[in-house]
């Protein structure tokens, strides 16, 4: 069966709901499903550093009106998610590499800890769930479809996560992906990064089905550890200056030069 990995993060039935909701649904408000719907996306790498949302686009996405789009910006903004601007937009922040892998460090840790505990809970049928849903990606990915990739990874393993029970840890390692996945973006859209990933992912799962913590914990961390690697990869590439590139070209063409005339 073809799997396909889509770019897409909502369902239409969903914006539909959200169109023809009240604007109280219980206790929540449309401002409230807009906020969670915009962090969600973060959270899946939906959008890149330095992207610019703005508000009359996100409102006639989601078929509501600019105020409670605003009041879900400027409530990303308190997070520290988003950098709320006074031209009607909002941008994703662009977080520095030490802070990176500041972020880096702490979700390892909480999600170790998140795994452990769903060791201890999961049952037979629930893992049979996942690896299945992990194979289905793989054969998409052995088919070249990588795009929309960080939303079904994100899915796998919080659904994990939240078998183990805590909410509050949910709620940490929610936060760390908000403010890490839109720097990786790119780590997880390349056919040559996502590979690698997801076979550190499926060794998790298999490893849970053979009752091995130890090993589970230890393909965890190899994933969390390659996504870094080749994020603090990219930003050095980033930080590289053009005038530098330019010199060491220079530089190279000059050597080249004597080279011929050494030769002559």
């Amino acid at each position: 069966m073809k799997i396909v990995l889509s770019l897409s993060r909502r369902e239409n039935s969903e914006r539909d709901g959200m169109k023809q909701s009240q604007p109280l649904v219980g206790k929540e408000t449309i401002a409230d499903r807009v906020y969670n719907s915009i962090r969600k996306d973060l959270m899946e790498c939906r959008w890149p550093a330095g992207y610019t949302l703005k508000i009359r686009n996100l409102a006639a996405e989601f078929g509501v009106s600019p105020m409670p789009v605003r009041l879900a910006l400027k409530r990303l903004g308190d997070e520290g998610a988003l950098t709320v601007e006074e031209n009607r937009s909002a941008r994703v922040p662009i977080i520095s590499q030490r802070r990176f892998s500041e972020f880096f460090e702490i979700t390892v840790r909480l999600e170790t800890l998140a795994l452990e505990k769903a060791f201890k809970s999961i049952t037979a049928p629930q893992l049979d769930k996942l690896i299945s849903e992990a194979e289905d990606i793989q054969r998409a990915i052995d088919e070249g479809q990588t795009t929309g990739y960080a939303q079904r990874f994100n899915a796998i393993l919080m659904e994990l996560y939240r078998i183990g029970g805590s909410s509050a840890l949910i709620e940490m390692i929610e936060y760390v992906w908000v403010n890490v996945a839109p720097p990786s973006n790119a780590i997880f859209e390349a056919p040559i990064f996502v590979g690698k990933i997801h076979a550190h992912l499926l060794a998790v799962l298999l490893a849970l089905r053979a009752r091995d913590l130890q090993s589970a914990e230890d393909a965890l961390v190899a994933a969390l550890s390659y996504a870094e690697r080749a994020m603090n990869l990219l930003m050095d590439m980033d930080r590289t200056p053009a005038p530098t590139r330019g010199r060491r070209r220079k530089s190279q063409r000059a050597d080249d030069d004597n080279e011929v005339s050494v030769q002559e």
